[in-house]
Parts: C-alpha cells; sequence; structure tokens
C-alpha cells in the first residue's frame, strides 16, 4: 500500500510541474505580445554631411529638408518614443495614450517651450490627459541638441512657432 502511495504522490508531483512550466511559458509569450524589443539607433555619417557641405560650398543650396516620417528629426522623433504615445502625421505616428501633438501644440507655443515640455513634462499637461504618464528622464537620456532638434522639429511640423 505504501509503494502506491509514493507512486500517486509522484504522479501528482509531476502533473503540478508541467502545468506550472507550461503556465509559466503561456505567460512569457502573451505577455511579449504586445511589446517590441526592437530600438532603431540613426547616425549621420561624415560622407553624408561632406555630401552636404560640398553642395552648400559650390553655391547650391542644399533642398529644404522635407518633414516626412524618413527624415532624420521624423527617426529621432520615433527612436526616443514619442510616436508610440503621441499623434503626428510627419512622423507616420498615430499613438493615442498623448495628446496628438497638430492639436494639442498652438501658435503660442515656441522652440523653448517646447523644450521644456520634453525636459519637464508635468508642468503644463493637457486637459484630458493625466499627469506622470511622460517620461521624466528626457534630459538625462537626451543630448541638449536632440532635444532641441526634436522641439524644432515640432515647430516645423505642429501649428507651434519657433523663437521670435
Amino acid at each position: 500500500m505504501r509503494q502506491k502511495d509514493l507512486k500517486h504522490f509522484l504522479a501528482e508531483a509531476w502533473a503540478f510541474i508541467a502545468i506550472a512550466v507550461i503556465a509559466f511559458v503561456g505567460g512569457l509569450l502573451i505577455g511579449d505580445l504586445g511589446s517590441s524589443t526592437k530600438t532603431e539607433t540613426v547616425h549621420i555619417s561624415a560622407a553624408e554631411e561632406a555630401t552636404e557641405a560640398e553642395a552648400g560650398a559650390e553655391g547650391e543650396e542644399p533642398a529644404p529638408e522635407e518633414a516626412t516620417a524618413n527624415s532624420p528629426n521624423a527617426q529621432l522623433f520615433t527612436s526616443a518614443g514619442c510616436g508610440s504615445c503621441h499623434t503626428l502625421a510627419a512622423a507616420g505616428s498615430t499613438g493615442t495614450t498623448g495628446p496628438n501633438l497638430e492639436e494639442s501644440l498652438a501658435p503660442d507655443d515656441n522652440t523653448a517651450g517646447i523644450e521644456e515640455m520634453i525636459l519637464n513634462p508635468n508642468v503644463e499637461v493637457v486637459e484630458g490627459y493625466p499627469g506622470n504618464v511622460m517620461p521624466q528622464n528626457y534630459g538625462q537620456t537626451l543630448s541638449k541638441a536632440e532635444i532641441h532638434q526634436l522641439a524644432e522639429y515640432l515647430v516645423e511640423t505642429t501649428p507651434a512657432k519657433p523663437n521670435p
């Protein structure tokens, strides 16, 4: 009788372990379905910069940068994660966690003001959106030049105006 109890106990233990492993693996798979580990870094090579400089040196004005989803500014907007929360047609983003930037940025917003909004997002929160959602660490994760570039890009692609 004792051997039968031991076999029964071992069978139950293995069944429990098998169910736990299946549940764990299922949780991992389901938990990762909505996330993306893809990161993208954009670098401009010295050859591209030299080509632009040569075009300007020959008396030709380089074509103004188009505000398209393929522009370096749009790529910075995307790589910084802005497009995952904000809608901005020029960047091809349709995020809805944060406000639509074409609607929430107004002509009285300027480059310096937008830089402040990026660095301190809870100072001015768009009505209808909660505070403490936008990351507070862009001052540490982005350089001053990148923050300025993002602000200029938003001025180019929204009703916001450059600094006077």
